[in-house]
């Protein structure tokens, strides 16, 4: 219950970032940028510290650098949050159709998939994701809860442990590897 908590306010906080004009920067820039703040996520010291750069990482991955795209997803994400599902389904589907690279359709959709308990394609979806963009630790995490949830205890570990190397500030993520750690892999002597 946690995890849904933690997706609707993820979930919230992407209709605000929606809302407001983003600047359009270029992929190398961007790129470059995103490289930083993941090396300063990986090195934050606090919770609080982590979510300021969270939020910094959010507002790159919201920018799709098309404005028809970034009002798709903003309309997919109204609609998300007011549970019109097949509205939102139609939305980011349409987004995925015209910008397939833009991880952030993919994820969006993953996330209502999860929503809706439909499970194997939320993971497809994630799939795609993660081929876009490896260090998503809010898909890893979303995949680990799937996995851990479809009692596959193994791959919950694999991608808890991906999630908390890139974020070490995931409180979920760490109690999760704990309690797991020890079903997959034994006590130690």
């Amino acid at each position: 219950m946690k995890f849904v908590t933690r997706m609707v306010k993820v979930i919230g906080f992407a209709v605000a970032l929606a809302a407001t004009p983003a600047l359009v920067a270029s992929s190398s820039a961007s790129t470059a940028e995103l490289d930083r703040l993941f090396e300063h996520l990986a090195n934050a010291e606090s919770p609080d510290e982590a979510a300021v750069i969270e939020g910094e990482i959010w507002r790159q991955w919201s920018n799709s650098g098309s404005a028809t795209v970034d009002l798709i997803m903003s309309r997919g994400l109204k609609a998300l949050e007011a549970q019109e599902y097949a509205i939102a389904l139609d939305m980011f589907s349409t987004a995925i159709e015209i910008e397939p690279d833009y991880a952030e359709s993919w994820n969006k959709r993953a996330t209502l998939y999860y929503v809706i308990n439909d499970y194997d394609a939320a993971i497809a979806d994630i799939t795609q994701v993660l081929a876009r963009e490896p260090r998503h630790w809010p898909a890893l995490m979303g995949l680990a809860v799937m996995f851990d949830d479809l009692d596959r205890k193994e791959p919950a570990l694999g991608a808890y442990r991906a999630a908390f190397e890139i974020n070490p500030q995931l409180e979920d993520a760490e109690a999760a590897i704990e309690r797991l750690s020890v079903e997959v892999e034994g006590r130690g002597i």
